[in-house]
């Protein structure tokens, strides 16, 4: 095996932080990167050692991975890092996501959101679920099921686990009516209904559900159904 040398072996103009100021963020390798982000190692483990076992987990897993998963997964990785990473992580989807933070206030906003993020194939309906924070603003949407042109199925359950995961404080549904007009169905009414009973007993927040169509859209919030 080759010797891994700790931080104070390393000759000091080749450290993570030198190389960053002389030669740019770019040319460092993701366990320089991580070594900078922590400044420092934990007890009997060197800042280092510690980043390579983080870089080499993966960054696809390690988003999935809780801060206690983390604590468990990576040793010497201690609660103040884990949640350096879980920053850092979602730091970076802000910045590569101009829509993430994005502050919903009407359904009007919520339309634009969706015409503009979500790739909706026009001869299906979609039901699509956004996850808010107490301020309204989109932690994360995601396409929750997918259906025929003019039938869709899903459970309430299909949205408020996604709620669960993203540890949101309110939602907002919406569904598209591909060849029909921009008003609920009695079916949609009553999927409503069950939702928001749904949300209330998990302590969530149905703000609206909203039905599109290519060029309108109809807020049941609006029209009292909410």
């Amino acid at each position: 095996m080759y010797e891994e040398k700790p931080i104070k072996k390393i000759p000091k103009d080749l450290r993570p932080r030198e190389k960053l100021s002389k030669l740019g963020a770019e040319v460092l390798s993701d366990e320089e990167l991580v070594a900078i982000i922590f400044g420092s190692g934990s007890k009997g483990e060197d800042v280092m050692s510690l980043a390579k076992k983080v870089a080499e987990l993966g960054w696809n897993k390690i988003s999935s991975m809780s801060v206690e998963q983390l604590t468990k997964e990576i040793k010497g990785l201690g609660f103040a890092k884990a949640c350096q990473l879980k920053a850092i992580i979602e730091l970076s989807k802000r910045i590569s996501d101009p829509y993430s933070g994005f502050k919903i206030s009407s359904p009007q906003e919520v339309y634009r959101f969706v015409k503009e993020k979500v790739q909706l194939d026009e001869r299906r309906e979609h039901l699509i679920a956004l996850y808010l924070t107490p301020t309204n603003k989109v932690i994360n949407f995601e396409v929750v099921a997918i259906g025929r042109m003019n039938s869709l199925y899903a459970e309430p359950k299909d949205i408020l686990y996604g709620a669960i995961q993203n540890g949101c404080s309110s939602i907002i549904v919406l569904h598209n009516h591909p060849k029909g007009e921009a008003k609920p169905s009695k079916e949609d009414i009553e999927f409503t209904q069950r939702l928001k009973q749904a949300c209330q007993l998990l302590g969530f927040e149905l703000l609206d559900h909203i039905i599109l169509t290519k060029d309108n859209y109809y807020s049941m919030k609006a029209n009292g159904y909410l």
